[in-house]
């Protein structure tokens, strides 16, 4: 006899109704206390999660209300299934564990397309540590710099060191929430200055710190970093570890004196700073497929082109990930070097080395038989004969260059290496690209494009009818109070990607180069198109159609460059500052 499971919940022992006498239940033992426990307690547990998806969900910014009606009326159907089916209490539970997790995963799913899940990882390590935490640290600051000696001590209010403490949370809260790459604190006449970068775009903190707090805060990180703070004129650089939020950071922490005053420059996680896969750097599948044929391919001369703060370095770095590193020899020569990927040997070269170092450290490294060289710069054209000799031996070389698009990069790789056949004949891919950032998921507007305007963008009216844009009105509560976006922290943005043109050179292409000369024009961009080749902005455009960014952001990051079209020159930089890490 199967009993019903709430037969079973009221019989108090398992089996426990008489299959001899069915009608009747002897005195006492009438609840099974054990069942009941369990039951209760996952349906307390899931209105706890009820209560709590509620609250996930307007912050979020998906449908609360309809999800809410979805949820509960799956926590009903549970329980009336275990009251209302004649199943034994063993088969029941599990049906209503599995609704139970069904709903947590439905739900998951739709935040984790609309704004992500990397915040709730962060609140459920947040929630462990609080676990393990036996009590409660005094730490009144979100930014917690960890000295030699551990946690820098958190000054009185009426110490001296308080101000420094105070204009170090006031420096470094607001960038690192946002997810910042990189902050400077730099003099100026008003004051310090703060900066930083989120994917590559700089901003400033609204207010600098004052001709105190400014010098004060200066000190403090030099002093948790380990660096003699009275060195006020000389480079000094170092590491430090921190804690945002309780989250653990670390950062490659820079000094130097400048005219003005005195400069630091914190890169944060710098040996994740390049760490992105091939596969992560925004490519579509079948741009995707073309670079890894070339990669397999392992011959000639490859172009790597950006505009400077568009990712060269990431870029490149992508590509040398693409290679076997336990099977090939892998070396790079660049003059900021990165803080490296694994497998790559690099050969650091003089910031302000001449093109006769350049071509010396070229030879050298390729006397080392490598299998694939990287070069950041190039400005000798005996480097640039060198490498296409060496590449024409199933061999393979990268070279960075400074230039906006396929056709900018193959004119700057001639005007140092020469317009002749030979080292046109050297090149096999160019790969100019460059870094967006994308729209915020969750405050993210929709609108209706004018359809003037989606002709003059070459998109169908037909068919697009939709696309986002950052929104232009802050959130606001239901009193009408604005209140920030928690997934971007206003920013608008949240996350990168990248546009890219991947021309192969073929036979082609070649005949085009050498019909137009040092300047590429309608036969270059004849054989572009007969390739079935795609120009950044029509990239660009095909993410904004998807609703991945926004018209405005194509825009900026297409905007001319200055230096975009000159052959790789040294940048220019004023003396007093101190010489950047390298940022893309």
């Amino acid at each position: 006899m199967v009993l019903h499971p709430l037969a079973a919940i009221l019989s108090g022992v398992p089996g426990v109704l008489s299959q001899a006498q069915p009608e009747y239940i002897g005195g006492g033992g009438y609840v099974s206390i054990v069942k009941s426990v369990i039951l209760i307690g996952v349906l307390l547990l899931w209105c706890k999660l009820l209560a709590w998806s509620s609250d996930d969900a307007k912050a979020a910014h998906l449908p609360h209300a309809q999800l809410n009606i979805a949820n509960l009326s799956g926590m009903v159907a549970a329980y009336a299934i275990v009251f209302a089916l004649p199943l034994s209490f063993f088969l029941v539970f599990p049906i209503v564990l599995l609704i139970l997790a069904a709903e947590a995963a439905v739900y998951l799913k739709m935040r984790d397309k609309v704004s992500g899940l990397d915040d709730l990882k962060r609140q459920f390590q947040d929630w462990k540590s609080g676990l393990k935490r036996a009590k409660k640290v005094d730490a009144p600051g979100a930014v917690v710099l960890m000295g030699k000696g551990g946690p820098m001590p958190v000054p009185e209010g009426t110490a001296p060191e308080r101000l420094a403490y105070d204009a170090v949370q006031l420096a470094l809260t607001d960038p690192l929430r946002k997810g910042a790459d990189q902050i400077d604190l730099t003099p100026a006449a008003d004051g310090t200055r703060v900066k930083f970068l989120v994917d590559l775009v700089s901003y400033d903190l609204p207010t600098p710190l004052d001709a105190a707090a400014g010098p004060a805060a200066v000190t403090y990180i030099k002093e948790a970093v380990g660096l003699d703070p009275d060195e006020r004129r000389k480079p000094q650089s170092g590491s430090l570890k921190l804690t945002v939020d309780g989250e653990k950071r670390e950062a490659k922490v820079q000094s130097a004196g400048t005219t003005a005053g005195e400069f630091v420059r914190m890169v944060m996680n710098p040996a994740k700073r390049h760490a992105r896969k091939l596969s992560e750097l925004g490519m579509p599948d079948a741009q995707l497929a073309t670079v890894k044929g070339a990669i397999a391919d392992r011959s000639g001369v490859v172009l790597v082109a950006t505009p400077k703060g568009h990712g060269l370095t990431q870029l490149a770095y992508g590509l040398l990930r693409g290679h076997d590193a336990f099977m090939e020899h892998l070396q790079s020569i660049e003059r900021d070097a990165a803080d490296g990927a694994e497998g790559v040997t690099p050969n650091p070269l003089a910031a302000a080395a001449p093109p006769a170092d350049e071509a010396q450290k070229v030879d050298w490294v390729i006397s080392q038989a490598p299998d694939v060289i990287f070069l950041d710069k190039m400005e000798s054209p005996q480097s640039a004969a060198a490498l296409v000799a060496y590449s024409a031996e199933d061999k393979r070389a990268y070279v960075g260059v400074r230039a906006g698009s396929s056709a900018e990069a193959i004119e700057a790789w001639r005007r140092v290496a020469g317009a002749d056949r030979s080292a046109t004949d050297g090149l096999k891919m160019v790969i100019a690209g460059r870094v967006l950032r994308k729209l915020c998921p969750a405050c993210k507007e929709a609108y209706s494009p004018d359809p003037d305007t989606l002709r003059k963008l070459n998109m169908n009216p037909d068919k697009v009818k939709e696309l986002f844009k950052a929104r232009e009105t802050p959130i606001r509560d239901p009193k009408g109070n604005p209140i920030p976006c928690e997934f971007c922290r206003d920013l608008l943005y949240k996350g990168r990607t990248g546009v890219f043109e991947v021309l192969t050179v073929t036979d082609v292409i070649l005949a085009a180069i050498v019909a137009d000369g040092p300047r590429l024009g309608a036969n270059f961009k004849s054989a572009f198109r007969k390739g079935k080749n795609r120009y950044l902005q029509e990239e660009g455009l095909a993410l904004v159609e998807a609703g991945e960014t926004s018209v405005q952001e194509v825009l900026r990051v297409l905007k001319p460059a200055d230096d975009s079209v000159p052959a790789a020159a040294p940048a220019a930089r004023p003396p007093s500052a101190p010489r950047p890490p390298s940022s893309g």
